[in-house]
């Protein structure tokens, strides 16, 4: 049921977007594209824009952010589940975005980055901390956001790339395109298949036996549709996602005996539908930005041995209405205004259900000399529950005259609301939960500078953070596990980033860094035998580094990429862990130049080249080496 305090606050919500256009001016400026206007985060914060051949090198989003950020990736192995952990935050606390649509689960909280192809997506951006309030609600730890390109006026395009790698991995995806100064419409095509069949050595044996993992073969394949219209000063769009995985759960190293594995028979389908309206535009003092979405997921778990067939199907409708009003050159006014319905049903719930997931932003963003001021606040509507005070504090201040040496502050507090399976789960879930809520700070300051063919940016960031009423699952006194509102943790590190650019002669040089050094503790006993006071939680590592070393050279391309990751602990009382491991991953490519129009690339990509026998999350088997080649073919 939708109460009258529901429906007024929505009602008032729509009038001030009402007033919001009402602002709008006469004034047009005439240009012939339209670009995508988007509210960027202010300076302010922090943020990670991940490098375009970073992209074109990952197969899905999990790989990508794993090798190219300073997040933490936990990936229960190849195609499996993976999920991403900002700042020693859970996985629930990272929104993701598409194209400004909010993606998360509404039954858990989560979205799983191993069904994003990175063909389906044009550039990935990060934003840590407390710009996640800014950009996606319930961002306790930080919010990724994908987005597609919309160009018009560059006539027909086409590009096929097929890839043939280790252990029976085929992957081929298309894009074709066309536009002109009207109209744009492009289509894209993913398919995937993979065996997963590598050797492993099993250390939960005291032989420790070499094992061919089984029952892991993957089964991917989507559509991308985009249809866009360019009018005079805005564009009116419409673009369709379809993805399905098929993948079947190998078991644990502890399920395994010598040679012989426990047939578990596991298997999960992942199938989504997402539909996206889009209405975008300028005046001289207005930039605005609607967009209407349908989202459709559904799981299927199957597990034959304890017979056992799960179906989960959750629904969205979201509706964001966003805009920027330039009163003067330098003093932004900006609105965001997402209404969101998610409704869920699931074999783990007694009935479906339903609630309005909404929010209001208004802030404003203020240049005053070498000075950037930003102060934002969220209201947020939640079901019944109305938080109306969310705000957040950015200060940028330029120390030289021309803006090469920042310092930054930044301060929030943000929520995050109880998941569908937190309230409603059978047997266990709890309606008396609480809402989460975080209070953030961070410091930073960055230098840039240009010495001759020679450009680096260095960036470093401190950061901590307070989580209250941190949801956890915990058995109860029925052998029943259920969630409550009880432990506190905190979160404090440093993150620091380098960028470098450079040419020697006809040798171009790119490096990009990530370090992140990371403290998450938990700060209250859940019962007085607690003994994860004060300790480190699990899985999350207090150091990561990640590191690509690029050098062109004519039409050849070298690339090497570093990703090391410190120990996690397994067990909350820090007495178990999993030993840091560092993986290196080359790769060597060629461009062909056929003629003025059409171009083909090859090139050959080697992950783990030294072998690394490890686990990301424990008894769950990784690839050792293995090899990827792939053939592209691109036509203007």
């Amino acid at each position: 049921m939708i109460s009258i305090k529901n429906i007024l606050i929505l009602v008032i919500l729509l009038l001030l977007q009402g007033f919001v256009f009402s602002q709008e001016t006469r004034d047009t400026l005439q240009l012939k594209t339209v670009l995508v206007l988007e509210s960027k985060v202010p300076a302010a914060y922090k943020s990670t824009q991940l490098d375009s051949s970073a992209t074109r090198q990952a197969v899905n989003l999990s790989e990508l952010l794993n090798s190219s950020s300073p997040v933490f990736v936990k990936t229960y192995g190849s195609g499996s589940l993976a999920s991403v952990s900002f700042r020693g935050t859970g996985a629930n606390h990272t929104s993701v975005l598409w194209n400004g649509v909010t993606l998360n689960s509404p039954m858990n909280g989560q979205v799983d980055f191993s069904l994003f192809p990175t063909p389906f997506i044009d550039d990935a951006t990060l934003y840590h901390g407390a710009s996640g309030l800014i950009n996606g609600s319930g961002a306790l730890g930080g919010s990724v956001e994908l987005n597609n390109a919309t160009s018009f006026n560059r006539g027909f395009s086409t590009t096929m790339q097929q890839s043939i790698g280790s252990f029976g991995n085929y992957i081929s995806n298309a894009k074709i395109s066309y536009s002109n100064q009207k109209w744009l419409t492009e289509t894209q095509f993913y398919f995937n298949t993979n065996k997963n069949n590598f050797e492993f050595t099993n250390v939960a044996f005291k032989e420790q036996p070499r094992i061919t993992q089984q029952n892991a073969n993957l089964k991917q394949y989507g559509l991308q549709q985009a249809i866009y219209r360019h009018l005079k000063n805005n564009k009116l769009g419409v673009r369709f996602w379809y993805f399905n995985s098929n993948r079947e759960l190998p078991t644990s190293m502890l399920s395994m005996l010598n040679d012989d594995v426990i047939p578990a028979n596991e298997t999960q389908q992942d199938e989504s539908y997402r539909v996206m309206l889009e209405w975008s535009g300028f005046t001289s003092k207005l930039n605005y930005r609607i967009t209407s979405a349908y989202l459709k997921d559904k799981l299927i778990y199957k597990n034959n041995s304890s017979s056992t067939h799960s179906t989960s199907n959750t629904e969205v409708f979201d509706n964001k209405l966003n805009t920027s009003t330039y009163l003067n050159y330098n003093f932004t006014l900006k609105n965001v205004l997402s209404v969101r319905y998610e409704q869920a049903k699931t074999d783990g719930f007694n009935q479906s259900h339903s609630r309005f997931n909404n929010y209001w932003l208004l802030g404003i963003d203020k240049q005053i000399k070498r000075l950037n001021l930003s102060v934002f606040n969220r209201t947020m509507m939640v079901s019944d529950e109305v938080q109306m005070v969310a705000p957040s504090l950015g200060v940028l201040y330029g120390l030289t005259k021309g803006n090469h040496l920042k310092i930054k502050a930044n301060a929030a507090i943000n929520y995050n609301y109880p998941t569908f399976n937190d309230l409603y789960w059978s047997v266990g879930g709890n309606e008396d939960l609480q809402q989460e809520k975080a209070e953030m700070v961070e410091l930073g300051a960055s230098y840039k500078a240009k010495i001759r063919s020679t450009v680096f940016t260095n960036e470093v960031t401190a950061f901590y953070s307070h989580v209250y009423d941190w949801i956890i699952w915990l058995p109860t006194n029925i052998n029943i596990w259920s969630p409550t509102n009880l432990r506190e943790v905190e979160n404090k590190g440093i993150e620091y980033s380098l960028k470098l650019n450079t040419t020697y002669q006809k040798l171009k040089i790119k490096f990009n860094g990530n370090y992140a050094y990371t403290i998450s503790t938990n700060r209250k006993a859940k019962n007085y035998n607690d003994n994860s006071v004060n300790k480190q939680l699990i899985y999350v590592p207090y150091h990561q580094i990640n590191y690509t070393l690029e050098l062109s050279l004519m039409s050849f391309q070298l690339s090497y990429n570093y990703n090391y990751i410190g120990r996690r602990f397994m067990s909350t009382d820090n007495n178990w862990y999993l030993p840091a491991n560092y993986i290196s991953n080359v790769s060597i490519a060629k461009d062909f130049k056929v003629n003025s129009k059409t171009k083909l690339n090859g090139s050959l990509k080697v992950n783990n080249i030294f072998n690394q026998d490890y686990q990301a999350i424990a008894w769950r088997a990784m690839p050792g080496r293995n090899y990827l080649f792939t053939l592209s073919f691109q036509f203007n």
